[in-house]
């Protein structure tokens, strides 16, 4: 190799590598959040909920997606697969509980399913094995959050080490110049070019905003996406996602009511949750107490009698950090008849069916966080 052509090369691995420490420079090391952290005093319910999901949904390998195994594959999570949803959603419990030997367990697991690009498989098997090589916006932004957390309680280095690898591929691989994306798959180098409106955690991209400040623009983005989304004050829904590509929205006919129940808890967070959006879920358990599994868009009616506990679930959280103490308690009321109370039962303390033994990690674990009462948590300036 020519002298010439030697110093070329050498140039631009000293350039490649300066533009790299750069982009990582630019992150602000994260401080304490200043939270004020009280000692946990978890219920009865609560407590026979976590003893379930511990020892008959759970492996060393992580949460369960179902309680029953049905050893299938496919585009959907299943059986004993397990999820970077379930897990980071123990880990926010964890931190908000106190429990320091909890959270470091389940964010174990989490690194176990760290991909080379540094997001987190949505979804791996029984064992550990990968199935994907996708992830998933919302569940890595949430893992995120509770690591933020975590730091701020314990003040563990180690939480800051995984913290920032997490924040810089986040943004790396599922943040674009038009807002946050719903997916990136490691193994294909594709990306999504769609958000679901639930999927754009405000709360969490203002803690990530914290370190990087193109996460403050990202923000911004994420208002005006789930503001646009917004179908009516009568039926206030919002449209399920945003395609970037075709700068349009979905338009389905019916709303599910998880999606919108997501979407309006990451509002609560930030208190921008419509009045109307409120209004509409207390005049729903006033006059038919109960929240159905979908909506038709245009009258607003049900389109099932079908309904779900994470539903009420979520229904407390948002109650929760909307100040609404009578809604919560409602809300409460209605989820803790889906737990199952038979003692003798192996699900004993799971929220599911008894009798088909359809019960699912989801469920639980929103469960947990609404029977914890925990409220969105004020960040000191």
């Amino acid at each position: 190799m020519k002298k010439s052509v030697k110093i070329k090369l050498i140039l631009i691995l000293v350039a490649f590598g300066v533009c790299f420490f750069i982009g990582r420079s630019c992150l602000k090391a994260p401080a304490k959040l200043g939270i004020k952290w009280e000692a946990a005093a978890g219920g009865r319910q609560e407590e026979r909920c976590l003893s379930f999901i511990e020892t008959a949904l759970s492996s060393k390998n992580g949460i369960f997606t179902n309680f029953l195994d049905d050893g299938e594959i496919r585009a959907w999570a299943t059986g004993h697969q397990v999820l970077s949803e379930s897990e980071g959603l123990m880990m926010l419990y964890a931190v908000q509980s106190g429990d320091k030997r909890l959270f470091d367990r389940h964010l174990k697991i989490v690194k176990s399913m760290l991909l080379d690009d540094g997001v987190i498989a949505w979804r791996v098997g029984k064992e550990g094995e990968l199935i994907t090589k996708a992830s998933a916006f919302i569940d890595d932004i949430r893992i995120i959050r509770a690591l933020f957390f975590a730091y701020d309680r314990w003040g563990d280095n180690e939480y800051i080490t995984t913290l920032e690898e997490l924040i810089h591929k986040t943004k790396k691989h599922e943040l674009t110049t038009a807002g946050p994306i719903d997916y990136y798959d490691a193994e294909t180098k594709m990306a999504a070019t769609t958000i679901n409106l639930s999927y754009i955690d405000l709360y969490t991209m203002n803690l990530m905003a914290r370190t990087d400040d193109d996460w403050n623009k990202a923000v911004n983005q994420g208002v005006e996406l789930i503001k646009g989304g917004f179908i009516s004050k009568n039926a206030p829904f919002y449209r399920k996602y945003y395609d970037y590509a075709s700068k349009s929205y979905s338009t389905e006919a019916e709303i599910n009511i998880i999606d919108y129940l997501k979407v309006l808890l990451h509002l609560s967070e930030v208190n921008l949750v419509p009045k109307e959006a409120i209004e509409w879920l207390r005049y729903q358990m006033d006059n038919y107490g109960a929240l159905y599994n979908s909506y038709d868009v245009d009258s607003g009616k049900p389109c099932t009698n079908f309904e779900c506990s994470a539903s009420y679930a979520l229904g407390c959280r948002i109650a929760a950090n909307t100040g609404d103490v009578k809604l919560y308690e409602i809300m409460k009321d209605k989820l803790l008849t889906f737990q199952i109370a038979k003692q003798e039962s192996v699900l004993a303390g799971a929220f599911g069916d008894v009798k088909t033994k359809e019960v699912f990690s989801f469920d639980n674990l929103q469960a947990l966080l609404a029977l914890q009462g925990s409220k969105v948590y004020t960040i000191r300036d």
